[in-house]
């Protein structure tokens, strides 16, 4: 699907703010109007989460936007309230929740935090069972129900537009025949990672329960699942007594020691699983759940596909996307809608925002990872005075939060630079809105296994090429396009956090 700005504007080399958002809003309607899932790829500060508020004012159509950030909730209910729409904040565990969110004091609290954190329950399956769980009934439901659970329960079509989180997506009723849009891309929100040990544990319980079963224990699966008598047989059983491989929340409910409600998953994950030419592992469910499996530390990531297919039609929004990742989310079907091409976007940041780039080096300057070996606090900081000297005023600084620590030894940070953010917080963010002289120090590069993580969670092997590194790195056409999204497109949108209007950002 390409929308991109038409030869028809005043100055086609340089579109102007009012030509780029009427790009943005023709993308998001025929987004809306496609039956396959749609990414509006538009820069940051252009006005999409905005935009999707608009669209549906204009044509009265129910909306659900999917966001991360609470203080987004309430950007969304501003707009809603200026263009006369109703609206309403999902509801959410932590905060709903009396028992979780701490009015029946930081015991309670600490209790049910615990057990929704450490044993993967449900919101509903740890209220159901309190008793068995904690001995007690819970306080948020004595004498009537939890407030979490009213709240979820209202009347969804009197609301023009719902605002949630992007795991609100998993209850049918919040998106069921309504216009979705995903804003930015919802990083883990759809991923669980499970510790070796937890694997371990859990697949040794469930194969306790399981006599019918050709095996005893985790390592028994891992020697024998390729035997393909063995192999057949336990695929076998999956078939005629677990076919859409369930969680099974019962016996962790019961208190079984060791034990993971998705034990079943991890089970069938490494029996099925599929060998990979760089070792990782990779199974593929019947319902569109992917299992990878790290032959590093042998822990297992589960990634579950939000379920859409109950939703009128489905749009994605983001100005720095990596569209394979995209794909993970919402399928192969997805179709990529750019608001301006690569020539236009680098001509509106320059030309029509004034946004001045100023590149110190051509290194890659990697500076995270724990150790964030990359990073040169003296020099690094002698560049904030100098920038602070020539601006007469401190500049803002994004920095990975290794890197910040680093050069908190060598300075207070308070000295040279105004405030600081990490890479990790800033997505979706307006803390500096307003700044004008900005600094961009390293950029993030979460490791080799990062890439080989996504990269296998599509089915793929991609390792690094022998003697690349720094800008050089290369994992293959697949694997680059996860470097590219780690790295560039995370510097763009770090760019892309400051004043929007005639400001400096050094790059370094």
């Amino acid at each position: 699907m390409d929308v991109t700005e038409s030869e028809e504007s005043e100055d086609p080399s340089q579109p102007s703010i009012k030509r780029a958002r009427e790009c943005l809003s023709s993308a998001i309607a025929n987004g809306f109007s496609n039956s396959s899932p749609v990414l509006v790829d538009a820069l940051p500060a252009m006005g999409k989460s905005r935009g999707v508020i608009e669209w549906a004012a204009s044509t009265g159509n129910p909306l659900t936007v999917l966001t991360a950030r609470h203080e987004l909730y309430n950007q969304y209910t501003g707009w809603c309230d200026e263009l006369n729409l109703i609206s309403r904040i999902l509801p959410s565990f932590y905060d709903d929740c009396p028992s979780a969110n701490g009015t029946h004091g930081e015991k309670w609290e600490k209790r049910i935090t615990q057990i929704y954190n450490q044993r993967d329950l449900l919101p509903g399956e740890i209220h159901d069972n309190a008793h068995e769980l904690f001995d007690e009934e819970l306080p948020c439901q004595k004498g009537h129900d939890c407030l979490y659970f009213t709240r979820r329960d209202f009347d969804h079509t009197k609301y023009d537009v719902l605002i949630g989180h992007y795991s609100h997506c998993y209850s049918p009723q919040n998106i069921e025949d309504r216009y979705v849009a995903i804003d930015e891309f919802p990083q883990g929100s759809f991923l669980s990672e499970y510790s070796a040990e937890t694997v371990a544990e859990s697949v040794g319980k469930y194969l306790n329960q399981k006599n019918e079963l050709p095996f005893n224990y985790l390592k028994d699966i891992e020697e024998n699942r390729r035997d393909p008598g063995k192999k057949r047989s336990g695929l076998k059983w999956f078939t005629e007594h677990n076919p859409e491989i369930e969680r099974d929340s019962l016996n962790i409910i019961e208190n079984t020691r060791g034990y993971h409600p998705e034990a079943p998953t991890m089970t069938y994950a490494i029996l099925a699983a599929e060998d990979l030419d760089n070792r990782w592992e990779y199974t593929d469910f019947p319902d569109e759940r992917v299992v990878i499996n790290d032959p590093n530390d042998k822990s297992l990531t589960l990634l579950r596909q939000p379920p859409f297919s109950e939703a009128t039609s489905v749009i994605a929004l983001d100005g720095t996307p990596t569209i394979e990742k995209w794909k993970l989310m919402l399928g192969n079907d997805l179709e990529h809608s750019p608001v301006l091409s690569d020539d236009k976007k680098r001509a509106y940041v320059r030309k029509t925002l004034g946004i001045q780039i100023i590149q110190t080096t051509n290194a890659a300057n990697h500076y995270s990872g724990k150790s964030a070996i990359s990073v040169t606090p003296e020099r690094d900081i002698v560049l904030f005075e100098g920038i602070e000297s020539r601006e007469n005023q401190k500049p803002a600084l994004i920095v990975s939060q290794a890197a910040e620590e680093n050069y908190r030894e060598q300075e207070d940070l308070s000295d040279v630079v105004d405030e600081v953010e990490h890479y990790g917080n800033i997505k979706g963010s307006n803390k500096f809105s307003d700044a004008r002289v900005g600094v961009i120090s390293g950029s993030p590069h979460y490791g080799d296994n990062y890439i080989k993580k996504w990269s296998a969670l599509a089915g793929k092997s991609v390792s690094r090429v022998e003697r690349t590194k720094g800008m050089g790195q290369d994992f293959g056409t697949f694997g680059n396009q996860i470097l590219h999204g780690m790295r560039e497109n995370a510097v763009l949108q770090a760019a892309m956090r400051f004043g929007s209007h005639y400001s400096l950002l050094i790059a370094h």
